[in-house]
């Protein structure tokens, strides 16, 4: 009695049969179902014609269930039994929304963990996940450790708090970047070039800023952005000089609209480390950790 070509089995046309196996009716089955009576009649025979068996004695009065009929009953209750479980079960997922709370710089957004984040949302579609900025440590440590914040990307700081699980994930290499190349380039020529910023906080500025500050360097003149994509096609399109990780700019090194200055400085490398309090309760979280960053 298997359907024939592996047709699949309309549900409504299982309900149209059970309900007139009860009924032994199609009147009283297409009222019970707020079905016509010739809906009813056709759900009944497609289903005849894809089991290839004949479910129904007709009779002047009324229907009767053939043997194929009296089995086939049972196993169209359990499909859609079935079918009901795993409704209530999607929609107790769906239910059960968990809220993610993310401190993350753009950069790393965009550049690094975009497309793992992508893969992750779409398999646990009961996820709400916030991103938040990033460019405080100070704040940032003090979201998570009050639950403000689930999970927290933390750039060129050691964390000193014994109550957070700290994780490091990247070592980033710094590089000063403009839209040309210059040749014999010293450091104190930065003096005379615009510097290209992102806000105050960000690891990225900072490292330049203690560069200006250790050499008593002053700034011809510096424009400051919200993001770095904004600073990046300024960066390609007009004069200024930037200092950034190299996986941003990885992009534009290749194709050369963009070019890396050689400068005799010692930058250290940006290390991050992704911060969690151990006492949340979020089970989800592990799993987007592990998925995600490590």
């Amino acid at each position: 009695m298997n359907p024939k070509g592996g047709t699949t089995l309309n549900l409504n046309i299982l309900k149209s049969f059970l309900v007139t196996s009860e009924t032994k009716n199609l009147t009283k089955a297409s009222e019970l179902l707020n079905y016509s009576q010739s809906t009813v009649s056709t759900h009944i025979e497609k289903l005849e014609r894809q089991l290839d068996v004949k479910l129904f004695y007709r009779k002047k009065y009324g229907m009767e269930l053939t043997e194929e009929g009296l089995a086939y009953v049972k196993y169209a209750k359990v499909i859609l039994d079935s079918n009901s479980e795993y409704e209530r079960e999607i929609k107790g997922l769906y239910n059960k929304k968990v809220n993610i709370s993310i401190n993350m710089q753009e950069s790393q957004y965009l550049y690094r963990y975009y497309n793992k984040i992508s893969e992750w949302l779409a398999e646990h579609p009961y996820v709400n996940l916030k991103f938040k900025s990033a460019h405080s440590n100070f704040y940032i440590k003090e979201e998570i450790a009050n639950f403000k914040s689930d999970i927290s990307l933390i750039t060129d700081e050691k964390i000193i708090n014994s109550n957070l699980t700290a994780i490091p994930i990247t070592e980033e290499r710094l590089i000063f970047v403009t839209n040309k190349e210059m040749k014999d380039f010293k450091l104190n020529d930065i003096q005379n070039h615009t510097l290209l910023v992102t806000e105050k906080g960000c690891s990225y500025r900072e490292q330049l800023e203690k560069i200006l500050y250790k050499y008593s360097f002053s700034t011809k003149q510096m424009i400051e952005f919200l993001g770095i994509e904004s600073l990046k096609k300024h960066l390609k399109n007009s004069d200024g000089i930037a200092l950034l990780p190299e996986f941003i700019v990885a992009d534009e090194l290749q194709n050369k609209s963009l070019f890396q200055i050689d400068v005799d400085v010692d930058i250290p490398n940006l290390e991050t480390t992704l911060i969690i309090n151990p006492e949340s309760s979020k089970q989800v979280l592990e799993s987007f950790v592990k998925d995600v960053f490590l």
